[in-house]
């Protein structure tokens, strides 16, 4: 490669224009905090009132499953069958053209319908085009004097519209305005005395109100249509509110009219939900942006659209800004880009310590700044989006970069030859093929290290470019002075007394090798723990022959734990530590949750005047940014409270935190969930929607796992500690429902003279509150809903003993009956055709002594009950415990292509296996690191596994390229003097590039191990990079150089 001439200037000015390219990119990239996350997916959703779960599921989900699976591009289907209800998500590959998904959806969809039952609605279907979920860029709060519903109609016609054009707007919602409705109160005594039903009031009702389509029509020329036209005849029967001249039903002689047994009013409907920024009842209007948008800018643009808009609102409508995502987003990746600064600078004031030239840092900061400018334009191209994922590639990578940049620099400053790119382009190889094969994952599992990967491997492959163009045009015009072997006489009498005593213990290794061997397992551990126990089910003919008898001895039967234990060495120390790994874990603003639910029987209005209580207390803190208010139903309340940024980091949100704790211990019949800020957790456990352990079932069969899973519940009823163990479906409300059921005692209902059906009927009257149609009302559809008098004084007590009129005899409930309150029907989840249920239960003791019964029920049900096609396991496994054989195999994987690469670099097979040995030894200092501290193991973590693979041979790479060069042009030489004065030409810039690496991953350790993958990635390869300077120094070549021949002397 020394032959290969190109014109500098050439090359300066090519580097240059794709440079001014790079920055005319910036504009073009797409800026977020987060990954976009997919929603490649296709809900439908259909009813069958009055149809039980088991019904839903058998009819119409088993059926519209089996087809919609088989559509091109799905990846798997999900499904829940409720009461009256279901739905099927159908998820697609990621490259699926979602459009043409929904098109196939819609027509299998049409083409199964005939054949399910009639009671069946034709399924409705819900599709994200994009493929990517929105966010909440912005809200706002809009006050006035007028009505509610008048802001609300306000806002929806003079804001929505003109923000729901702007590029990258998702959706404009509007809420916080209680629609108004026409309540009918009819008087059931009088109703019931006149022999009038609520069924016949919402009969007269339909009748003067109908709206119906009775058929087509042929359009004669000469009204104003075409002579070919069809127009719909409509029957309108009525328009006004004179409810009291509806007709109802004759009485004897006379009609009765509705005014004659009701009153009605206009009112505000009562909320079956509440939404509130911080306690305020306003109408919000909230601005949600598509996920791979650009949410700083289009969030910006929002500001300037409603700052005009403003401009035009009457003087009593103020609107102001009640969350702004996009200030937390721009102050994160503020913080990135300061850490990314503050790592390109730490590595450019090392590089000039180290050569104490001006002229060697301008190199490398052009040659980093090209190798940047270039890459944002390969962004921008391939239209990978910027945010903090791939900033922490771009951060890791300058490192990797910049040791690029030095080998090359040292090499051609010192040979004027561009022979050290081999070893730059396997050195780099390495590193891009371990990161690559991250891809194989499932895209569920790889999560956000896919845009992290991908910055990596195209920095790192631009800075190829860059080393073999860039940097040897650049010293052509600004030559450096070779310094680095010119040393005093006392410098090269330390070098030459060093090369001795490394000869010696290079050729005192190589004829003790068994010694590192013995101490890298002592230190590695062994993985004994990872054996089955004896006692469990066969495992094959090895080990039932080899394995069992040992495992069975009784020695080491009784000190099975001890053994394992110390066996395991720092290996068995990571592997305990990922009892606490969450490699979901997500970067988010630190938040405070505080969820309340009321018991089963009351109303959503009562949890809001609970909730009320906990706003008030919150609204009295300045240190609180915002607090958000959700009430979904009686039971699901979230207030979701964020922090000024100038006191997020301090003392307060956990003073809150215990403030709030014990506000809820004193509240009373509410049950409260308070946790974030910290791992502490909260819960009172007053009503019992939620239990404190579960245990999942799987299966293909639903009735025989609703079996096995009666089965377990028997199984822990029989340990004390263990309260209330039910079947549930899956998911946090698989909780069943409640519901009163009439038992009738037919004969006595018949001895009464009454039918069960009559009795139903007079019952239902008394006790009638529904939705019988709507009204339009300027320019809406309000509401109307006919409600009994006796509604709100009939109580439970008052169904068993007041009594009822049904036709001329008057009975009570407990003459004829009873009525009491029964679980219902549970919901049925269903997984890629494999049903779902949990066993659920309260747990009185600690979390260890729990994990130690949850886990014998889940043995013993594997092992005892469950047949193939069955499982139990814990469904709070974290991803290493489910997935931890794919991504042990993936590491090897890797091992396995780098060895390959090695091999053809090294023209050799042994030389990669003392390169690769390297690996291991580098993962014990991973293995300490989160093995012993409290550190939580992430996607940072697995990615620092990753990363130790492919960084850590560079060094080994460029080691054994440069032996190989000494021992072909000097044949005599011995291999240890060889390695000894390649070690002497390369060690400088070897040591330099792990340097590099360190320093530049240290500003990812500024915030602690709250900061979700930084943290993880940086401590994990630091503690690697340490100890493969270990295995550089003292491994590589013991297991390197091949052990000398000893001739035979002839006797």
């Amino acid at each position: 490669m020394n032959r290969i001439r190109f014109s500098p200037f050439s090359v300066i000015l090519v580097m240059v224009a794709l440079s001014v390219i790079g920055i005319a990119s910036f504009g073009m990239l797409r800026i977020q905090y987060k990954p976009a996350s997919g929603g490649h997916s296709i809900s439908v959703s259909y009813r069958m009132n009055g149809a039980t779960s088991e019904v839903v599921e058998s009819e119409v989900t088993s059926k519209l499953e089996g087809v919609l699976s088989s559509l091109k591009g799905c990846s798997g289907t999900s499904s829940t069958s409720r009461k009256g209800s279901g739905n099927v998500k159908v998820s697609f590959d990621k490259k699926t053209d979602m459009a043409a998904a929904r098109f196939d959806v819609a027509s299998a969809i049409r083409n199964v319908y005939p054949s399910l039952p009639k009671s069946v609605s034709y399924p409705s279907i819900s599709l994200d085009i994009s493929g990517n979920k929105n966010v909440t860029a912005i809200t706002y709060l809009i006050k006035g004097s007028l009505p509610s519903q008048e802001l609300l109609r306000f806002a929806e016609r003079n804001i929505q519209p003109s923000l729901s054009t702007i590029k990258g707007v998702d959706k404009v919602n509007v809420s916080g305005s209680t629609p108004f409705r026409w309540v009918i109160t009819f008087d059931a005594d009088r109703a019931a005395s006149l022999g009038i039903s609520s069924q016949d009031i919402a009969n007269a009702f339909s009748s003067r109100y109908d709206d119906r389509v009775l058929g087509m029509t042929q359009v004669p020329s000469d009204m104003g249509g075409e002579s070919s036209s069809l127009m719909a005849v409509r029957l309108e029967t009525g328009g006004d509110t004179d409810f009291g001249s509806i007709p109802v039903k004759r009485s004897g002689d006379k009609m009765i009219y509705l005014r004659d047994i009701a009153t009605w009013k206009y009112e505000e409907s009562v909320p079956r939900s509440y939404y509130r920024i911080n306690g305020l009842n306003t109408i919000t209007l909230s601005v949600s942006v598509a996920g791979d948008a650009n949410l700083i800018s289009t969030t910006e643009t929002i500001k300037e659209e409603m700052a005009r808009l403003q401009n035009d609102f009457p003087k009593d409508i103020t609107i102001s800004i009640g969350y702004d995502a996009s200030e937390f987003v721009a102050e994160e990746l503020e913080k990135i880009y300061i850490r990314t600064g503050l790592c390109l600078l730490i590595l450019l004031i090392f590089v000039f310590l180290v050569n104490r030239s001006w002229r060697s840092t301008l190199i490398v900061t052009a040659a980093l700044t090209v190798n940047i400018l270039i890459a944002v334009a390969a962004y921008a191209l391939l239209r990978i989006p910027v945010h903090i994922y791939t900033m922490a590639g771009i951060t890791v990578s300058l490192g990797i970069v910049i040791d690029t940049t030095i080998v090359m620099a040292d090499h051609y400053g010192y040979y004027r030859n561009r022979r050290a790119f081999p070893d730059l382009v396997a050195a780099i190889l390495t590193t891009v093929a371990a990161l690559l094969l991250i891809l194989l994952l499932p895209e569920s599992e790889r999560g956000n290290l896919t845009d992290f990967i991908w910055v990596i491997a195209i920095n790192l492959c631009i800075s190829l470019g860059v080393a073999f163009f860039f940097i040897p045009a650049l010293m052509e015009y600004f030559p450096v002075k070779r310094t680095a072997y010119s040393s005093s006489f006392r410098r090269l009498r330390r070098v030459a007394k060093w090369n001795r005593r490394y000869s010696r213990y290079i050729s005192w290794g190589i004829g003790h090798r068994w010694v590192y061997i013995l101490i890298f397992i002592i230190v590695f551990g062994l993985p004994l723990f990872l054996i089955p126990q004896p006692e469990e089910k066969e495992q094959g003919p090895f080990y039932e022959k080899y394995v069992r008898p040992v495992l069975s001895w009784g020695p080491f039967a009784d000190n099975r734990v001890r053994i394992d234990k110390w066996t395991g060495s720092t290996f068995g120390l990571f592997y305990r530590s990922l009892d606490r790994a969450n490699f979901y874990r997500e970067p988010e603003k630190k938040t405070l949750y505080i969820r309340a639910g009321m018991p089963e029987g009351c109303s959503v209005q009562q949890l809001n005047e609970v909730v009320k209580s906990m706003e008030n207390y919150l609204a009295s803190f300045d240190e609180i940014s915002v607090f958000t208010t959700r009430i979904e139903s009686y039971d699901d309340a979230t207030i979701s409270v964020e922090f000024r940024p100038e006191f997020e980091n301090t003392s307060f949100p956990s003073m809150l935190k215990s403030n709030v704790t014990s506000m809820a211990i004193n509240f009373g019949g509410a049950n409260w969930t308070v946790r974030g800020v910290d791992d502490n957790y909260f819960n009172n456990n007053i009503v019992s929607d939620h239990k404190s352990s579960r245990i999942a079932l799987y299966g293909y069969n639903y009735k025989e796992l609703y079996g096995y899973a009666e089965k377990l519940v028997e199984y822990l009823s029989g340990y004390r500690r263990v309260s209330g163990p039910e079947i549930w479906s899956s998911g946090w409300n698989g909780r069943p429902s409640t519901e009163f059921v009439l038992d009738y005692d037919f004969a006595r209902l018949a001895a009464g003279g009454a039918d069960p059906y009559a009795y139903y009927g007079a019952l239902s009257s008394l006790l009638y509150d529904e939705r019988i149609g709507s009204m339009p009302m300027s320019g809406e559809l309000s509401d109307v809903v006919l409600r009994s008098s006796d509604t709100d004084v009939y109580d439970l007590w008052h169904v068993l003993n007041e009594p009822v009129k049904v036709d001329s005899v008057k009975m009570t409930l407990t003459d004829i009956g009873t009525i009491t309150k029964r679980r219902s029907g549970i919901d049925i989840n269903k997984k890629n055709q494999s049903y779902e249920l949990n066993v659920c239960y309260d747990f009185i003791g600690s979390y260890e002594l729990g994990k130690k019964v949850s886990d014998s029920a889940i043995k013993y049900m594997n092992e005892e009950v469950l047949p193939i096609g069955f499982r139990a396991e814990n469904p709070y496994g974290g991803w290493f415990d489910e997935h931890k054989g794919r991504y042990a195999w993936l590491i090897l994987l890797i091992v396995a292509v780098i060895y390959v690469m090695l091999a053809m670099a090294f023209e050799s097979l042994r030389y990669p296996l003392a390169t690769i040995f390297m690996i291991p030894v580098s993962f014990i200092g991973l293995f300490l690191v989160f093995g012993l501290s409290d550190f939580a193991f992430d996607q940072g973590g697995f990615a620092a596994f990753v990363m130790l693979c492919g960084v850590v041979v560079n060094a080994g790479i460029y080691l054994v390229n440069t032996w190989q060069g000494q021992m072909r042009r000097r044949a005599g030489r011995s291999s240890v003097s060889a390695y000894v004065r390649a070690w002497n030409h390369k060690i400088n810039p070897i040591m330099l590039t792990i340097l590099s690496t360190i320093l530049g991953l240290l500003p990812f350790l500024s915030d602690g191990p709250e900061e979700v993958f930084w943290f993880d990635f940086a401590i994990g390869t630091i503690g690697g990079m340490i100890f493969s300077v270990i295995a550089l120094i003292f491994i590589l070549p013991v297991f390197l150089i091949r052990k000398p021949r000893v001739a035979k002397t002839r006797p």
